[in-house]
């Protein structure tokens, strides 16, 4: 038998009826059009996973969004994420973006806009999709660059892994934003 507490709710996701909670002050929670263009403004994210053992990991990364999915590049190799990964592909991201400590009348606060999304995680097989991300990622940040991309890429690519983050729930949240 399942018991859900007062904050806990079914929702219809992707991958069927889940349960969900309930977004505390609900009225900062963002549509899915503006959680996904945090998403795709958002510089780094945090992707956290748990170990067999049930200790939470969490890492953080560089990101490129395409076609509404989050792709990351790694070394090559074993390693604790690569594990984890392995063990269990489902994966909770974080990205927070327009942060700003303020003072406002008579309390401290913070301006911000994020996203907290579950999905799975798998590798990227293809070597086409593997150079498209690298590039993208080397356009993302550091874009004045351009013309070195090929041959860093060519450099780096048998060291370099890239993965894929198909998401199953994405959900935004804001609040104190100055525009957007």
């Amino acid at each position: 038998m399942c018991y859900l507490l007062p904050h806990v709710r079914k929702v219809k996701g992707r991958s069927g009826m889940t349960d969900r909670y309930e977004m505390q002050m609900a009225d900062r929670e963002l549509s899915l059009e503006e959680a996904q263009e945090i998403l795709e403004a958002g510089e780094f994210a945090v992707i956290s996973t748990v170990d067999p053992d049930g200790t939470p990991y969490g890492v953080p990364v560089s990101y490129v969004i395409i076609d509404d999915k989050m792709y990351i590049h790694t070394a090559k190799g074993p390693g604790h994420k690569f594990d984890d990964w392995n063990h269990d592909p489902r994966v909770s991201v974080a990205v927070a973006t327009e942060i700003e400590p303020c003072y406002e009348e008579t309390f401290f606060t913070t301006r911000f806009a994020s996203v907290v999304a579950q999905g799975t995680i798998q590798h990227v097989e293809d070597p086409a999709m593997v150079r498209r991300v690298l590039v993208d990622l080397c356009m993302k940040y550091l874009p004045q660059f351009k013309d070195e991309i090929g041959g860093a890429i060519q450099r780096e690519i048998d060291v370099t892994d890239a993965w894929c983050i198909t998401f199953d729930e994405v959900r935004g949240k804001a609040g104190r934003r100055l525009s957007h």
